[in-house]
């Protein structure tokens, strides 16, 4: 099934699920240490203890991390079970832009701010579906203060807005670098992402505002990326 990215349509639908637990987040931790403690054993602080807070990408990140195709299906199947989605649960996840395993969650604990910091995330989160005005001040300010947040924070907001949001990670930036879309190594402003975005876009995409057109490019990204390795 190479035209499969059902993922573009499921992970909106289950992000807008999950702005409802923005304040019922000790029932998310509980349901996901339960129902997917193998795929949630990383997710600890600095104690090794579990979290009793956590914000909505790290939450997806669970789905989105370098792992295999079936495990990422069983976290969706989970994804779409808890958070009732209409949406057909994937199986298939070409095109999305995968975190590091080392490096999987968005917040950390060296700053002292990390209930602040996850307050921050889901603010952003929300915004992203229309629940405040406060994603450009947010991204511009986040991406240049806050602990853990820099070009991370482009790919959060492609998994669940992927018609918007271009993702931004390594193999990304030097892909478009090279095709004509200029990124530097610096996280631009929000309106800079957005514009870059549109350029993608525009460039690589023929314009096209199908679901799946982002995930195209990137799909091609991941495999251009691992042949020259």
């Amino acid at each position: 099934m190479d035209n499969d990215y059902s993922w573009t349509k499921f992970n909106p639908a289950a992000a807008r699920k999950l702005c409802a637990y923005s304040d019922r987040r000790e029932e998310l931790l509980t349901w996901l240490y339960s129902a997917l403690p193998e795929e949630t054993n990383y997710l600890h602080g600095p104690n090794h203890k579990k979290l009793t807070d956590i914000d909505p990408f790290t939450v997806f990140g669970v789905m989105n991390r370098h792992i295999s195709q079936e495990k990422k299906a069983e976290v969706a199947k989970s994804f779409k079970i808890f958070f009732k989605v209409d949406e057909p649960s994937p199986t298939d996840f070409r095109g999305v832009s995968p975190l590091n395993n080392e490096n999987s969650m968005f917040f950390g604990f060296k700053d002292g701010k990390t209930k602040e910091d996850i307050n921050n995330l889901w603010t952003l989160f929300l915004g992203l579906f229309g629940k405040n005005d406060q994603v450009a001040g947010l991204f511009n300010e986040m991406t240049r203060h806050q602990y853990g947040i820099k070009f991370n924070l482009t790919m959060g907001m492609y998994w669940v807005c992927p018609t918007k949001y271009f993702p931004l990670d390594g193999p990304s930036r030097k892909y478009l670098n090279a095709r004509g879309v200029a990124v530097s190594e610096q996280v631009p402003t929000y309106d800079e992402f957005v514009k870059i975005s549109e350029e993608v876009r525009q460039k690589l995409c023929g314009d096209s505002t199908a679901d799946d057109a982002f995930a195209i490019v990137t799909r091609d990204i991941y495999y251009s990326t691992h042949k020259a390795q």
